[in-house]
């Protein structure tokens, strides 16, 4: 049994993990912005259940989320930073300073902050894992097609804050998986893989692996990524 805190925790590939995980038997603490209202997490009903609220781009809600898990349990053994967002706005003509600064703050900067702030309950955890979702746009090698500009740009931050972070906390492995092409709100219909499919390959990579694998990219099916 594990202690799991998962961002972005009421829709989307979020809520597939809340749902393998809690399948499982772990206890996980799924943050969302507004959980009173997040319904598919409402469904779940079971006992290793703890929601909590989390804004990703507030620093006083990390902080807030970090005193509702801590007064809970002193020790996490994952974190799996999911929230994230895409916006419409994010393409060559409409591009802004507060759409491109917005999307880097919730996208690469927060989950280092919520990272950072979580690493005491981590390193008293049993084999602690950070894990960073990430995406085919923010790899500089293998960058698909152009646009989204600011998402392909903080995904590509959030992979180097990770592999610095992984350098500095050698007692926790810290690693990026791309979830693929997903069929979520965010993913839209036509997307070629089921939450239940991506997350199942995501939890292989996470379950398997080991320090060694500190720093690294992967792919949802387990192959490794080209930064």
């Amino acid at each position: 049994m594990r202690r799991v805190l998962v961002t972005g925790a009421s829709r989307g590939i979020g809520l597939e993990f809340v749902r393998q995980f809690l399948a499982r038997g772990d206890h996980v603490f799924a943050a969302c912005r507004d959980p009173e209202n997040a319904y598919g997490l409402h469904e779940l009903d079971s006992d290793h259940l703890h929601p909590i609220t989390l804004d990703v781009a507030d620093e006083t809600s990390i902080e807030m989320a970090y005193a509702g898990v801590r007064s809970q349990t002193d020790a996490l053994d994952l974190l799996i930073n999911n929230a994230g967002i895409l916006i419409d706005d994010d393409e060559l003509g409409s591009l802004t300073f507060d759409n491109l600064l917005h999307i880097l703050r919730v996208n690469a900067v927060a989950p280092m902050l919520i990272a950072q702030r979580s690493l005491d309950l981590l390193q008293r955890g049993s084999d602690p894992k950070i894990i960073c979702i990430t995406s085919g746009h923010g790899s500089l090698s293998s960058k698909p097609d152009g646009g989204p500009y600011g998402y392909s740009a903080s995904k590509a931050a959030l992979n180097m804050f990770t592999r610095t972070l992984a350098f500095d906390v050698r007692s926790v492995t810290s690693f990026v998986i791309d979830p693929g092409w997903v069929r979520t709100d965010m993913g839209g219909g036509s997307a070629s893989l089921s939450p239940e499919k991506s997350v199942g390959g995501m939890m292989r990579i996470i379950d398997r692996a080991t320090k060694r694998d500190t720093g690294k990219f992967f792919r949802w099916d387990g192959h490794e990524e080209l930064w």
